[in-house]
């Protein structure tokens, strides 16, 4: 179980949007034309340890005799909705994470799926941070996300009202279970000090920390207008909750570029 820390600021790479009015009170950014491609280039980078560690690929390659592409490829969703959910949750963590001051280990739960052509179970994004690695502090927090997408039109599908709902189920229940859930993995897969940085979110100590809910839509730029201005019923936000939206041009095209480019420029370096 690896945790890493980025210092990219994956929000330069988007601008605030204006909205139009009768807009929904959600916070709004679109990727700035000028920097696609430097995302691009650092989802590519980042993509292939979501799924399996350096170590794991370096493993399966000298046992099997595959190509690293190949190994990776085994682990990675095919084209369709796995696969630009995944990347919608992927792109949530890095984003949400370059939002922070703070050093953030970001949880890769891709890594534990059974089946690639499934989606990864329970809370979507996880962030945890914490002030010192050994004793628990008050500005200890975990930042929990729920991500959708939508790169196609459809009358059928609407991304931040499903983010939504993801985040009540993750308010009343699902974050605890996803954390214990962590904790089986850690201590499967993990070190001592993977297993402790767990339990102290998942089991609690006497030191409170904060959390701090996300719904999170990544929408392709030529839906954005028709879906923040859809109407819905919105709790309001604070620190503790916000919606927020990313628009992205070229959405479908983008995310398998990205899965497809990752898949084979992955080295062992």
């Amino acid at each position: 179980m690896v945790y890493n820390i980025y210092t990219m600021p994956l929000t330069r790479a988007f601008e605030s949007y204006a909205s139009p009015v009768g807009a929904l009170s959600v916070r709004c950014h679109v990727l700035k034309q000028d920097h696609a491609t430097a995302l691009e280039d650092f989802l590519v980078q980042k993509l292939p340890e979501c799924y399996a560690t350096k170590a794991f690929l370096r493993e399966r390659v000298a046992t099997t005799g595959l190509s690293v592409s190949e190994i990776l490829a085994n682990k990675l969703p095919d084209r369709g909705n796995v696969m630009s959910g995944d990347f919608g949750e992927v792109l949530t963590l890095f984003f949400l994470s370059s939002e922070r001051s703070e050093p953030t280990k970001l949880i890769k739960k891709w890594q534990y799926k059974q089946d690639r052509q499934k989606p990864a179970p329970h809370s979507d994004v996880i962030i945890f941070s914490t002030e010192n690695p050994s004793t628990p502090s008050p500005h200890d927090f975990v930042i929990c996300a729920e991500s959708k997408q939508k790169a196609t039109a459809s009358n059928q599908w609407f991304p931040i009202s499903a983010a939504f709902k993801g985040y009540e189920t993750d308010k009343i229940g699902r974050l605890a279970r996803t954390l214990a859930w962590l904790r089986e993995k850690a201590i499967d897969q993990g070190s001592t000090q993977d297993i402790a940085l767990i339990e102290r979110f998942a089991i609690g100590t006497a030191v409170e920390y904060s959390k701090y809910f996300k719904a999170v839509a990544i929408i392709d730029r030529s839906l954005l207008d028709a879906e923040i201005t859809w109407q819905i019923d919105l709790p309001a936000q604070d620190a503790s909750f916000e919606v927020v939206v990313l628009g992205i041009s070229e959405l479908k095209q983008f995310y398998e570029t990205v899965y497809e480019r990752a898949q084979r420029e992955v080295t062992l370096e």
